[in-house]
């Protein structure tokens, strides 16, 4: 029963992270908050945008920043694999890792379709 809570648990942080980085502007409003803009090249993407007003931001960084940290950060397998393995670093249940991914990203497709 323990095992199951954990996969549970686990799979909605990874559900939760996804849905804030791809589905709002937190990132955003934070890093203006805290004055980081410049660091983060928001401040670039909200000059960029004044003549490309549909571009997300991580749209921009993508196509202006190619790199492995910026294909990292976009793509959403990739960014679940990475947050997948940190969760299962920090609740020490790797031998979990493939279940924790796979249904993490599915439902995730799944919610996403709905929200």
């Amino acid at each position: 029963m323990v095992l199951i809570f954990n996969i549970i648990i686990q799979i909605f942080w990874v559900i939760f992270i996804l849905f804030i980085w791809f589905k709002t502007d937190a990132f955003i409003q934070y890093v203006k908050l805290i004055k980081l803009s410049r660091i983060t090249k928001v401040d670039l993407w909200e000059s960029y945008r004044l003549s490309n007003p549909k571009i997300t931001y991580l749209e921009y960084i993508s196509i202006k920043y190619r790199n492995f940290f910026t294909k990292l950060i976009t793509c959403k397998p990739c960014l679940t694999f990475w947050i997948v393995l940190i969760l299962v670093l920090i609740f020490n249940s790797v031998y979990l890792f493939p279940i924790i991914y796979m249904l993490s990203y599915i439902i995730y497709k799944i919610l996403e379709k709905y929200v």
